[in-house]
């Protein structure tokens, strides 16, 4: 079977979406900045200090292949920028999150957004988000209203899998 991808930006909820599915659908979860943490033993934002983000995306870049060989039947959550900088049609189906700026402030307290080094600056955290709305929904399969509750969410994802012919 097909993966099942989440993508959006920072703090849509991509990672807790996706564990939340991974339970329900018996599948298990993948979050590719996990992968990359634990691949290379730092933390992103160390990866991004100490080699820039285009090193980073590199990584992402190699996460990708290395997913689409040997995975199958996940719940594969992206970083924000992977579906921005890399092709990740291989990878599955995929599912936009999409979520109002306005709500992922409201769920990311401030030890949670000075763990995201694109989240520094608040100003241009919106500036980022606005500028990538159009190339998820471009990416995506499905757009999925992210500003809903987990339940109402899982459901949306649910339906829409079992109703899609193409996976």
């Amino acid at each position: 079977m097909a993966n099942i991808v989440l993508i959006g930006f920072m703090g849509s909820g991509k990672s807790t979406i996706g564990s939340a599915l991974a339970q329900k659908m018996g599948r298990f979860l993948l979050d590719t900045d996990s992968l990359i943490q634990t691949t290379y033993n730092q933390h992103i934002p160390e990866i991004f200090a100490q080699y820039g983000e285009q090193k980073f995306r590199e990584l992402e870049s190699q996460a990708i292949a290395w997913l689409s060989a040997n995975v199958s039947n996940a719940i594969i959550a992206t970083g924000g920028g992977m579906p921005i900088f890399n092709d990740i049609s291989t990878l599955g189906e995929i599912y936009y999150l999409q979520s109002d700026f306005e709500t992922i402030l409201a769920r990311l307290d401030h030890q949670e957004r000075s763990k995201r080094p694109l989240f520094g600056d608040q100003a241009q955290a919106k500036a980022l988000y606005l500028e990538r709305q159009n190339l998820y929904a471009k990416v995506a399969h499905h757009t999925i209203n992210a500003n809903n509750d987990i339940p109402e969410i899982l459901t949306e994802i649910l339906t829409r899998h079992n109703a899609s012919k193409r996976f």
